[in-house]
């Protein structure tokens, strides 16, 4: 019968592959679809600071929509600018989403830059994910407080802070690039634009520093088992 720590590296090693597994076929299926149907083309834009924003929900997801209520359907029917089709509360208000420059382009080059930087961090997130699988499989082998375990972890969470700060850059400067492609003239300070639209990866951050410290902290506790282990 193995043991309770065994078992429960066990299901943590189960959950993570299939973590990975529906990560690889999820970007599997947007590679294949972007490869087959071209994807949505090349895009970039200045975005506003305090703006927020999402998603409306469908007609039929909000009481009191058109055409539940006939003096509404009967409003919205005789006017084009107002009211909506369901209630909005105080302040809301609808808008057009945040401009985007885009064009009909199947050049590879283009292509190239663009299907790269929408798949940047999914592959560093792929890569975490695989070194992980990897780090439980060496802490069952091996223990938890062995060296080479110990060793994974830290890389472990250096190549998620770096890996992703590297590549929501990358995205942001080529995301720049093909904005620069589709204006007539140029861009003015395009490396403003570039860090204006560069998303902190501020999560997977703070998870890579705490893997981490959490390496220091099963390094010290395996260098006092060992000392404990020797006094005995």
């Amino acid at each position: 019968m193995g043991s309770p720590h065994a078992s429960s590296l066990r299901w943590t090693a189960i959950t993570v592959r299939v973590l990975l597994a529906l990560l690889a076929a999820m970007t599997a299926y947007e590679v294949g679809r972007a490869a087959v149907t071209g994807g949505e083309n090349a895009f970039g834009s200045f975005g506003t600071r305090s703006l927020v924003c999402a998603t409306a929900p469908g007609l039929f997801s909000v009481p009191g929509n058109m055409v539940e209520d006939p003096k509404l359907g009967a409003a919205v029917k005789a006017s084009t600018s107002a009211p909506f089709m369901y209630p909005l509360a105080e302040g809301a208000e609808v808008t057009e989403p945040v401009p985007h420059l885009c064009r009909d382009d199947s050049g590879f080059a283009t292509q190239l830059l663009y299907q790269s930087s929408r798949f940047a961090t999914v592959v560093v997130l792929l890569a975490a994910l695989l070194l992980l699988e990897r780090l439980i499989r060496g802490a069952r082998r091996e223990g938890g407080f062995d060296e080479t375990v110990v060793a994974r972890l830290r890389f472990l969470g250096l190549f998620l802070a770096a890996g992703t700060l590297v590549s929501s850059l990358y995205t942001a400067i080529a995301e720049t690039g093909l904005a620069e492609s589709m204006v007539a003239t140029t861009i003015r300070r395009p490396w403003e634009l570039a860090l204006f639209n560069w998303s902190v990866p501020w999560a997977f951050l703070v998870a890579g520093v705490g893997l981490v410290v959490m390496a220091k902290v099963v390094r010290v506790g395996a260098s006092m088992r060992e000392e404990l282990e020797g006094t005995v």
